[in-house]
């Protein structure tokens, strides 16, 4: 996993080269007003999910992880606590969707860190992350999750 600023992006625009499409995107829109739900940037390769939606009590938020795709998830107005770790022998308690590219774990007490307004977070296929956590009470927030095929 990775976290940081939007303004040091360019020291990970070259990790992958959907990357830089993402990042690119973020560049060049204005996300705070951009429609709702997914925008394609390259087919099924990279594209963006924007979403609303309010935090939530960490028990009611599951934990998941990837095999098809990287997830950049882009904080555009709010803040949430995620929950990360590398996945080791952790056993799912779902089959992996193959449409939806997840699969979901019953983890308690993940490592949490907040994301907040104009930062972001890398997560690959072998970080299960678990997001919309509230930080201290339910808030409103409004994300992109970048979906790049590994």
């Amino acid at each position: 996993m990775i976290l940081d600023k939007f303004e040091n992006y360019t020291i990970y625009q070259e990790l992958h080269k959907g990357f830089r499409k993402a990042f690119h995107f973020i560049s060049e829109n204005d996300l705070s007003t951009i429609e709702l739900g997914k925008h394609v940037i390259d087919g099924e390769n990279v594209f963006a999910i924007v979403m609303e939606y309010e935090t939530q009590r960490i028990s009611d938020c599951k934990a998941e992880s990837h095999k098809k795709y990287i997830d950049i998830q882009y904080m555009v107005d709010g803040e949430e606590n995620i929950g990360f770790k590398t996945l080791q022998n952790e056993i799912p308690t779902t089959s992996y969707n193959s449409e939806g590219d997840f699969m979901f774990y019953s983890l308690p007490k993940l490592p949490l860190t907040p994301l907040k307004t104009a930062h972001f977070a890398i997560f690959f296929p072998d970080d299960i992350h678990q997001t919309m956590v509230q930080i201290n009470n339910p808030k409103s927030l409004r994300k992109v999750v970048f979906k790049i095929l590994k």
